[in-house]
């Protein structure tokens, strides 16, 4: 027996893989003697066997058979008893795509509706718009199977051209035709008149489908129809409208459009159709609650207010129901305000953050309260809260929190303490002033952080002195948060500190400053021992752009390297000229692949004459990312004028993964 035989009897083994194996055999023989086997296998149980039956057919289908073999894959989907063999004929049809569209658009009038309706969704997943023509008559189909399949596919495809004939087809008495089209036109997204979609409505059956519709493609227009759905007796009809709303208000974002859906949706506050949103945004899925949430805050009734409270337990709607209880107001704040006592630690959080969203004065027992409360979420959410109000009654009790046993609350106070600085300087003062003179490090760092609320630049020019690295650092850093040229000299001093992460931030704060008078210290500051100290000084260095930096950046270029050297070629970079683009080209000569790489980035936002002096030598680097990197660079650059040296390129290139890249980037080019 021969080989070609063992494999077709193979085929009808119980084994699966036995009959997979024996379909990749028939490979390797002529089309003419494999062709009945390979029908076989494509209605095979197994879909591994089916699979590797339809890559063979497919290919075969292309060549000199193709109309016979495509024809054959059609009758296959005549198969009433073999839904393996229709699949694998779908299959097959939709990899040749555009090759079959022949055979695809003879058969879209086939005589059997089945067959009609299968050719019709194989057009919408090839998604070539060359079927339109050929989708458009199908929605006169006889069968509504087939009709409703051509709207889907005329969605599927997007296709504007298909646009007037959808609607035309919605005065059909073909109530799931109907509902199709409308899911048709909201998928090809292009705005139609609201006037021709709006009567539907009136169909309880299509209401949902209408207001899906009109929050896809809707404009104005739809703003009424879809309020009016929010008041629908029916739920789904409802959520349809609330998405469909939310849709079109976040295509309106950047309009006036907002505005006019917002005063729309104002108007139902206060009626009864609140408490039937409120019943949806209880019961509906997650993804609609989002839609939901947002038009409670937009409408701004306060029944909603503990609703939304109890949806801030949800970590994916808190966001939303935040923001909605914000829109709401103090409203919601005071509708609120009833519940806390009685409220879980969790939700009474919420409140006393949303009282200080709003800045509710109301709420000042409550936050005082809260701030005594032993929970210490609670207590840091409180401090929070009583920061942003802006009332200076409550700096005493902020103040209070600075001995509190938790960390967090502390740094809350402070954080409090910082923005109530604004409407009581002098009692947020009196408290810099205790915490600067206190014995624990951690109180005069938090007093720099209040002295730059104070702008106090006196208190810490002291605190930059102090005998804790950390307290310095902590001056240092508010010094240059105030960006005063006249603290420079104290960040100069700072330049010489023993500790080198204060020695770091002072050379970042004098770049801050921007003052010429700097250079020169942070020049003598290059000379630092610490690599890290160095890299801060370069980059101030860059943001300065003085000129005058660059010879002592080239002295240190002679002598650095890995971090230090990348980020000396970022500060020449920033400073420019002829001097600095020498230094980054030289740079290409380094033995640190990774500063090789860096040059070269910064090399691709110049011209073009620097990948001409150098193609040859990075092309040929031995490292591999390099020649990646400027292969890259080169296309950017050079555009279809490199294809010449990527075909080079390509000829020497013995890494597979950078000839990939060259390939791709050949393709791409031209």
């Amino acid at each position: 027996m021969d080989r070609l035989q063992i494999l077709i009897e193979a085929l009808c083994s119980a084994d699966e893989e036995k009959r997979r194996l024996a379909v990749v055999g028939l490979r390797d023989y002529p089309l003419d003697q494999t062709l009945d086997s390979l029908f076989l296998a494509l209605g095979d149980t197994s879909w591994r066997v089916r699979k590797e039956a339809v890559d063979i057919i497919v290919m075969a289908a292309e060549g000199e058979s193709a109309g016979n073999l495509q024809e054959e894959l059609v009758n296959m989907l005549r198969s009433q008893d073999n839904a393996g063999l229709r699949n694998s004929a779908v299959e097959s049809l939709e990899k040749l795509g555009k090759k079959a569209s022949k055979v695809l658009c003879l058969h879209i009038a086939d005589e059997d509706h089945d067959v009609r309706k299968f050719i019709i969704d194989i057009m919408g997943n090839i998604g070539d718009p060359a079927f339109v023509p050929a989708l458009i008559n199908a929605l006169d189909d006889p069968d509504a199977n087939a009709r409703a399949a051509a709207a889907e596919n005329l969605g599927k495809i997007q296709d504007a051209r298909a646009l007037p004939e959808l609607l035309e087809a919605l005065a059909k008495s073909d109530v799931l035709l109907k509902y199709t089209i409308l899911e048709a036109v909201g998928k090809i997204g292009q705005s139609v008149p609201v006037s021709a979609i709006a009567p539907l409505a009136n169909d309880n059956l299509l209401k949902k489908a209408v207001y899906d519709c009109l929050g896809a493609i809707g404009d104005l227009d739809a703003i009424p129809l879809l309020v009016e759905g929010l008041k629908d007796r029916q739920k789904k009809a409802r959520e349809a409208a609330a998405t469909g709303l939310v849709a079109l208000r976040k295509r309106l974002s950047s309009s006036s459009g907002a505005e006019i859906m917002d005063n729309k949706l104002e108007q139902l506050k206060g009626t009864s159709h609140v408490d039937d949103l409120i019943d949806s945004f209880n019961n509906a899925e997650n993804s609609l609650k989002e839609a939901f949430a947002i038009l409670l805050g937009v409408i701004g009734d306060a029944r909603a207010a503990k609703p939304l409270l109890l949806g801030c337990n949800d970590d994916r709607l808190r966001r939303l129901c935040l923001q909605a209880l914000r829109k709401i107001g103090n409203a919601a704040a005071a509708s609120l305000l009833e519940v806390f006592p009685s409220a879980e630690d969790d939700q009474r959080c919420f409140i006393v953050y949303l009282c200080g969203e709003l800045g509710c004065k109301e709420s000042v027992s409550l936050l005082t309260e809260g701030m005594l409360d032993l929970n210490p979420q609670l207590r840091l959410a409180s401090v929070k809260a009583a920061g942003k109000t802006g009332l200076t009654v409550f700096v005493n009790e902020v103040a209070h929190l600075l001995e509190d046993n938790e960390k967090e609350v502390r740094n809350g106070a402070i954080e409090a303490l910082y923005r109530l600085a604004e409407t009581d300087r002098f009692s947020v003062a009196r408290i810099a002033g205790k915490l600067a003179s206190s014995d624990l490090a951690e109180k005069r760092r938090n007093a720099a952080v209040l002295c730059t609320a104070l702008a106090d630049t006196e208190r810490l020019s002291l605190l930059v002195k102090d005998e804790d690295a950390t307290v310095r650092k902590a001056a240092v850093s508010s010094l240059a948060s105030l960006k005063s040229v006249a603290s420079a000299g104290h960040l100069v001093m700072a330049l010489v500190d023993e500790d080198p992460d204060v020695r770091i931030a002072a050379a970042g704060a004098l770049g801050d400053v921007g003052s010429e008078e700097v250079v020169g210290p942070l020049l003598l500051a290059l000379q630092d021992d610490d690599p890290w100290v160095q890299c801060a000084v370069l980059k101030s260095l860059g943001n300065l752009k003085n000129e005058a930096a660059l010879p002592a950046i080239v002295q240190l270029f002679e002598r650095a390297d890995g971090l230090v050297l990348i980020t000396a070629l970022d500060a020449v970079a920033k400073i420019g000229g002829e001097a600095a683009r020498a230094l980054v080209e030289k740079a290409l000569d380094n033995s640190d692949e990774e500063v090789v790489k860096a040059a070269i980035d910064i090399l691709t936002q110049e011209n073009d004459a620097w990948v001409h002096t150098h193609r040859d030598k990075l092309l040929n680097h031995p490292h591999w990312d390099v020649r990646s990197t400027f292969i890259k660079a080169m296309v950017s650059r050079l555009g279809e004028k490199s294809f010449p040296y990527l075909r080079q390129a390509l000829q020497t290139e013995t890494d597979e993964l950078v000839k990939g890249q060259i390939i791709e980037l050949m393709d791409r080019v031209l």
